[in-house]
């Protein structure tokens, strides 16, 4: 869940036009805070199901039986935040972005309390012997502080906590909003925290080297056979239609990596897997968790119905298959098993990955959004096609009439372009 001052401004720009924070419209404000924003699901050990875990006051509970229809049954807190994080961080209003695990005969439940394009951030852990809130072991016991951010002290955000614990018992926590990307760190699998005096944590991944803004958060850990995976999210969360929030993936052989991705392009200098994007009708996709069952696996994450933007950040529950060099391939969402049939009709092949280059030296890794828009770079963007030209579009102070115009053709199967800008620079592109 987006947490930085430059996607603050962002998000005015979508909501108004402008960068005046005391405008906005009020209804476009009240989608963003509906739905099942940042969903964390966990299915039951007593059988009752499967419940996700949501941002929201005192964190939203959903109850499932079948992943298909879902019902609010409660909150974990009686009050919008615990007095302590309230007391840490003034001016919250809510919890952010929770996790869940259950190991060590017991739920491990994670959460963030931060403002707005703030680094003065907490992140707490509450446990309890049952989400069932039928079960007589429900009941939710705040163990307080785990990890905190200061502006004047930390280079991380201290938001966004996923909980990982593997088989041989270790237990693993990941977590990070903007800033320098992703952090990951060992705890002690009995407290659910940190080791007494030891706090080394290992950055994940990060954007910065790319030269781009720093929009990674909301870590995942999966395993899958003897491989980990790290999953994040790209680019802007909460804008609508014109959201481009997506899902990528590393894999380790390691839960604090190296992670790489398919190009063998480590995460932590700005590699990443994109599997889940934006297509003609779902938009903005991310901030996802991972359910593993016996009848398989899922990617379960908030997204837009770009046919119905006014219910907000709704949730998508998607099977996920697994090649055979071990990577995940994610499928139409459960509710809409004919997306992909149709995307394919109404989607761009050009939507998508791609590497351009500029004057055969400057290399950037751009994602072709379904809105027309570009991700990847600092600055609006925008591309559209006709027949075989590609027109892409840089808006720059800097550049002649206030953008970069980057007029290339496409070559006979759509997967590269050549051309120039309006100073003459070659331009090329390839299709990841």
């Amino acid at each position: 869940m987006y947490r930085h001052k430059w996607f603050v401004a962002g998000l005015l720009l979508a909501l108004t036009g402008s960068l005046n924070g005391d405008e906005y419209d009020a209804t476009s404000l009240e989608a963003l805070r509906s739905g099942m924003p940042d969903p964390a699901i966990v299915e039951s050990h007593d059988g009752s199901g499967y419940y996700v875990f949501a941002t929201g006051h005192g964190v939203k509970v959903f109850h499932s039986a079948d992943l298909l229809s879902w019902k609010e049954v409660g909150r974990v807190f009686d009050r919008h935040v615990p007095e302590w994080a309230e007391k840490a961080v003034p001016g919250c209003d809510g919890i952010w972005a929770p996790d869940i695990r259950y190991f060590n005969g017991q739920y491990y439940l994670y959460y963030s309390v931060s403002t707005f394009g703030s680094q003065r951030s907490v992140i707490g852990l509450a446990t309890s012997k049952s989400v069932n809130p039928k079960s007589p072991d429900y009941g939710w016991e705040d163990q307080g502080v785990v990890i905190e951010s200061f502006a004047e002290k930390n280079d991380f955000n201290a938001i966004d906590p996923a909980v990982f614990s593997d088989s041989n018992g270790k237990a693993y926590l990941y977590w990070g909003s903007y800033w320098t990307g992703i952090k990951g760190i060992e705890i002690d699998p009995q407290t659910g925290k940190p080791f007494d005096g030891k706090f080394e944590y290992v950055a994940l991944a990060q954007r910065t080297a790319t030269g781009i803004p720093t929009n990674i958060e909301a870590p995942f850990m999966v395993k899958h056979r003897e491989s980990y995976y790290l999953m994040a999210s790209w680019d802007f969360c909460c804008a609508g239609e014109d959201s481009t929030y997506k899902v990528v993936v590393g894999r380790s052989q390691s839960p604090l990596g190296p992670f790489v991705d398919m190009q063998q392009r480590t995460m932590d200098k700005g590699g990443g897997e994109v599997i889940l994007a934006s297509d003609a009708r779902w938009r903005g996709p991310g901030h996802n968790s991972f359910l593993q069952t016996d009848k398989g696996d899922y990617l379960v994450h908030h997204v837009y119905d770009g046919e119905e933007v006014k219910k907000g950040r709704i949730l998508q529950v998607r099977p996920v298959t697994w090649t055979r060099d071990g990577w995940l391939k994610v499928k139409s969402p459960l509710k809409d098993p004919l997306a992909e049939d149709r995307n394919k009709e109404r989607l761009s092949p050009l939507v998508g990955a791609w590497t351009h280059v500029v004057d055969g030296k400057d290399t950037y890794n751009i994602f072709l959004e379904a809105s027309g828009e570009i991700s990847g770079t600092a600055g609006k963007s925008f591309w559209n096609r006709q027949g075989k030209k590609l027109r892409m579009r840089w808006l720059d102070p800097q550049a002649p009439n206030g953008a970069w115009i980057d007029e290339v053709t496409l070559s006979a199967d759509g997967k590269t372009y050549y051309g120039k800008n309006q100073n003459g620079t070659v331009i090329e592109g390839s299709k990841r």
